[in-house]
């Protein structure tokens, strides 16, 4: 090699620099991208039915992350039954949710369909969320009053230590009426979003209720003023 010739292999070092970079690149954006989707979670559940002493649920998931799946739950709870070897996770495609649901109710002697309604049987008392604080009130009226059925404590973001937004999204009645889940919806926006329908149980009696008896002479003024002073 003459003394005026440049050595070859300096000229591969930028090409292989710029390789490495690429590579590395590629594996940040799939890293930053991983941790993206593993920030944001979406949950959605259904009550698909009860055993026949009203003891345990099945229940269909929507996992953004999971993707579709069932899994029997323990009604008082409102977790799953355990142990989880025994009552896994039985995940399907759409495509296979019918035959899946019933293989599953026969598995888990699903007896009991269950009622979806936010009003009680004959429709006289009805049912709603209302954010208060830290605890989303589970209310109830008769049309006439109001009433408080429970609270359910709202999560909070361990690091902005924001409060989540809940709502009642819907109610599962065992078909004599004398239990109900509460299906609560609680979400979270911040630098990721969560989102989660959580389980709660009650024994329904309407003596329970907390009933809140109004001011009888502004009720009377009101009524006086319009007979259909009640918004719904």
């Amino acid at each position: 090699m003459s003394l005026h010739q440049s050595p070859r292999l300096p000229m591969f070092i930028p090409s292989r620099a710029l390789a490495c970079g690429a590579v590395c690149a590629l594996v940040l954006s799939f890293l930053f991208a991983g941790v993206g989707l593993a920030q944001e979670s979406k949950i959605s559940m259904t009550v698909l039915g009860f055993t026949e002493d009203g003891k345990q649920m099945l229940v269909r998931m929507d996992d953004n992350q999971v993707g579709l799946g069932l899994r029997l739950y323990d009604v008082e709870t409102g977790a799953p039954v355990k142990p989880w070897r025994k009552f896994p996770l039985i995940q399907f495609e759409r495509g296979n949710e019918v035959a899946t649901v019933k293989r599953a109710k026969r598995r888990y002697k699903i007896k009991d369909p269950g009622i979806e309604a936010l009003k009680t049987k004959d429709e006289k008392i009805a049912f709603f969320g209302v954010e208060k604080g830290e605890n989303l009130v589970i209310a109830a009226t008769d049309y006439k009053r109001l009433g408080k059925l429970m609270d359910v404590a709202l999560k909070r973001d361990p690091e902005t230590k924001k409060i989540a937004q809940a709502t009642l999204r819907s109610i599962f009645w065992t078909s004599d009426y004398k239990h109900m889940v509460l299906v609560v919806n609680q979400k979270i926006k911040g630098q990721f979003l969560f989102e989660k329908d959580y389980f709660h149980w009650y024994e329904f009696k309407p003596k329970k209720i907390m009933w809140v008896e109004p001011d009888k002479k502004k009720k009377e003024e009101e009524e006086k003023e319009d007979d259909s002073w009640w918004p719904w």
